[in-house]
């Protein structure tokens, strides 16, 4: 089953701080979206601005004239934000049997919330309003709204695949998954693959240890899990050997469909936006760049969390400054720096509880300990012996004495 990540097991589509009017119902969708408002006043500079350098990206590259597809629920190109930046994609409908599906005229909005977030995250503008802005701010964007994607066929969605790459996408930005390698799905990208395009797709968010998600573990594909804003790895987003780099995914402010204003939403879906992001900032500043060169500097230049490489955040936190002026010589080292980068903990792993000279010291103090605990245990029998003149037998006790052992109680599960 195809399922949009964010939606299933990421946080519900939250409103950043009021609720506004409702906004106005996108045509085929069978409800309005949740809908957005505006920033207040005290709302600074996005966190992910500094967090990812990207002040020192942009001086490089602002992924001008690069095509990204966002394989969504559809991008709301009304959004001040995203003015200028969408084109008009593809549309998927469901199609009676024995039809897998359909395709419609029109550009493609947003009728979930989700695919117009993830596109603002790539691409969004800095024109007016700079305190929020895409990680390739003038990079496009080529919707390709699949909707109802939780019951999407796999011929749907290989379709949108292609569709995307008949289209003129650079780079492929993914956020769905399935634990079933459909082949339909996989021939899709392997054709995106050899048309020299960059695949990006989110690892999902059901928690999962070493369970493969496709299109994410096909080779080739840049799998992106999530950290929160410190950079610890976050349960929810699943891991494995085929996860390949990370990026923030944790109650992320982002564009709301309908025309206006803002939402906040948690998932490997924003964190795949992200890499995606980074990818067109590369295909701009190199455009010569063969995609399988993209990938592999984009995994050569992250910021290693805990220590290297490993199964919940792959190669690392994508860095894009690094990953434009990185040399070869670096890119072939592990990265542990970042501008303007918050620390990055270790990933949670077991350790023993006591290193070998503890192991010692707590020998030796439970030798001392058990030695009092005999000596203690041994005084009544002494006053016992010595009452009895150091003879055998009971001793009466007082009436008045009991026992004051607790009774053993019941567990109950």
């Amino acid at each position: 089953m195809m399922r949009l990540l964010g939606l299933a097991s990421a946080l519900l589509v939250l409103a950043v701080f009021a609720a506004p009017p409702a906004s106005a119902q996108p045509p085929g969708c069978r409800q309005p979206p949740p809908p957005g408002i505006d920033l207040p006043g005290t709302f600074g500079v996005h966190p992910l601005i500094t967090q990812l350098g990207l002040e020192a990206a942009w001086d490089l590259s602002r992924g001008e004239g690069v095509s990204v597809a966002v394989i969504d629920s559809g991008v709301d190109w009304r959004h001040p934000k995203l003015a200028g930046a969408v084109d008009p994609g593809v549309q998927f409908a469901d199609a009676p049997f024995p039809a897998e599906f359909a395709v419609q005229p029109g550009a493609p909005l947003d009728c979930e919330a989700h695919g117009t977030g993830v596109a603002g995250l790539i691409a969004a503008r800095r024109d007016g309003d700079g305190r929020v802005a895409g990680v390739a701010p003038a990079a496009r964007i080529f919707p390709v709204r699949v909707p109802e994607i939780s019951s999407s066929t796999p011929g749907a969605v290989a379709a949108a695949i292609t569709s995307a790459v008949d289209g003129g996408a650079r780079v492929i930005n993914m956020s769905l998954a399935t634990r079933v390698d459909r082949p339909e799905i996989r021939a899709a990208v392997e054709h995106a693959l050899r048309r020299d395009v960059v695949v990006v797709a989110a690892a999902g968010n059901e928690g999962e240890s070493g369970v493969a998600m496709y299109p994410a573990a096909y080779e080739g594909v840049i799998a992106v899990a999530s950290v929160d804003g410190s950079g610890q790895p976050v349960d929810q987003s699943n891991s494995g050997a085929w996860v390949d780099i990370a990026a923030y995914g944790q109650d992320l402010v982002m564009l709301a469909p309908g025309g206006h204003g803002y939402l906040r939403n948690s998932g490997t879906s924003f964190a795949a936006a992200q890499v995606s992001g980074t990818a067109a900032l590369l295909r701009a500043e190199f455009p010569g760049m063969p995609a399988d060169q993209v990938r592999q500097r984009l995994l050569g230049s992250a910021v290693a969390v805990g220590g290297g490489r490993n199964e919940r955040t792959g190669a690392g936190l994508v860095d894009p400054f690094f990953a434009l002026t990185a040399t070869d010589a670096q890119l072939r080292q592990e990265h542990r720096g970042g501008i303007g980068r918050v620390a990055i903990g270790p990933v949670p792993r077991e350790e023993p509880l006591l290193s070998p000279g503890g192991v010692v010291a707590v020998t030796w103090s439970g030798v001392l300990l058990l030695g009092t605990a005999l000596a203690l245990c041994a005084v009544p029998v002494v006053r016992r012996a010595s009452g009895r003149s150091w003879r055998a037998g009971p001793v009466e006790r007082p009436r008045h004495e009991h026992s004051t052992r607790t009774p053993p109680k019941t567990e109950l599960d």
